[in-house]
């Protein structure tokens, strides 16, 4: 397992883990700095020329020494120095089993959580090497696998859990942009995202406790994204959400031994996130990261949109994209849903045939953008078949090769 080297879905994850704000010295420290050098420029001297410079050269490494004293003097200087040890110490794992409870919905996509929500079990398991093999499942719910390249092809493999799930999707694992809840499956990348932080932005507040054995790290982060319209997706996901992020490391291995993840309230600050343990080197083969019987079950379908551009989907508003997809569920209009409903297949669009056929559109808001969202977002209110009415918020997003809208969630 090597350190210091990530492929391009990993470096994805770190980017996408790490502010993009960059760093700038605090106040107090730039009025040290400048107070140290006016008295370097106020003192007189009557030396030689050749004196004189190598003096001044002197003093300018003086000042340059007194601004590196203080920056290392800080908890994100400590808090770099152990993410460091720790992505070093991860280097000789073998094999990793993680136990966490996340307060999360059993099919949302892995990364989602939510605050009100309770607490369900999300098992990762990982086996590291070249490549790493691994696999996260919530009970009872969503799972995400890869098992490595076989005659089917390289992919990564999601899909819902449980007696009725029968539909599935896969992924190219070249390209392939996560869900950063992976990151967990690979603690060198949550810990690297964290180590770049600390290096080199701000908006991020350190705090070092010393326990004796532990060491625990507290990490102040606020969220990704542009809420600047709406707050929608604020605390859906780690990125998306002002954190306290809370790594324990043993000082005897340099290992990550806990985790926890908190949202600050101003009430009450909640944990989204806790590991309930962390095991590594335990015997684990490719056939203990899922169930086969299960796994020979699910119709598995290609995520990347590569239908061809004739769509009355495309050139058109996302408010305009949003009442062709709601009318054609009213009508059940299947030459548009094949399209529109892209994501949705096999069983699962035979859930939604029978909840939102015959439905009809009430009213269509003014869409949106919110958090990391690459789409739109557009509130809409129906009346469904039996007349029971319902506010919905349409995730709709164009970034294909051939701008057609499709509907991502929100049904």
């Amino acid at each position: 397992m090597k350190t210091q080297e990530y492929h391009n879905h990993e470096e994805q994850i770190i980017d996408m883990l790490t502010p993009k704000v960059e760093v700038k010295p605090s106040a107090d420290l730039r009025e040290r700095i400048l107070n140290a050098a006016a008295q370097q420029a106020t003192t007189k001297s009557r030396k030689s020329r050749l004196t004189y410079w190598i003096g001044a050269a002197t003093s300018m490494a003086a000042v340059v020494a007194i601004a590196i004293t203080f920056m290392l003097n800080t908890p994100a200087y400590a808090a770099r120095k152990y993410f460091s040890t720790a992505i070093i110490a991860a280097q000789e794992a073998k094999t990793l089993i993680m136990k966490l409870s996340v307060r999360t919905a059993p099919d949302e996509p892995i990364d989602y959580i939510s605050p009100s929500l309770d607490f369900i079990l999300a098992t990762v398991k990982v086996i590291y090497g070249e490549p790493m093999l691994w696999s996260i499942e919530k009970k009872d719910g969503r799972k995400i696998l890869y098992k490595g390249a076989d005659a089917a092809g390289d992919y990564i493999y999601q899909w819902i859990g449980g007696k009725d799930g029968r539909t599935g999707w896969r992924f190219n694992l070249n390209g392939y942009s996560t869900d950063e809840l992976e990151a967990i499956l690979d603690p060198r990348i949550l810990l690297e995202a964290e180590r770049r932080t600390a290096t080199r932005n701000k908006g991020t507040d350190y705090e070092v406790l010393d326990l004796g054995e532990l060491v625990i790290i507290r990490v102040s982060t606020t969220a990704q994204g542009d809420y600047s319209k709406s707050d929608y997706m604020l605390n859906t996901s780690l990125a998306e959400a002002n954190t306290i992020r809370e790594y324990s490391f043993s000082k005897q291995t340099g290992l990550l031994w806990k985790m926890r993840i908190i949202i600050p309230n101003d009430k009450q600050p909640i944990t989204i996130v806790e590991s309930e343990s962390i095991e590594y080197n335990q015997p684990l083969s490719v056939d203990d990261l899922y169930d086969k019987e299960q796994f020979s079950n699910i119709t598995f379908n290609n995520v990347y949109f590569e239908q061809g551009q004739s769509s009355p989907l495309t050139g058109i508003t996302a408010e305009e994209a949003a009442k062709i997809i709601l009318e054609a569920m009213g009508s059940w209009d299947n030459e548009i849903l094949d399209t529109a409903m892209y994501y949705y297949k096999g069983d699962l669009m035979t859930q939604i045939e029978s909840k939102y056929k015959g439905l009809q559109v009430q009213s269509i808001g003014k869409s949106f953008k919110s958090g990391l969202y690459a789409g739109r977002f557009v509130k809409c209110k129906v009346v469904l078949a039996d007349g029971t009415k319902e506010n919905l918020t349409l995730a709709l997003r164009n970034d294909n090769k051939h701008k057609v809208w499709l509907l991502d969630g929100g049904i």
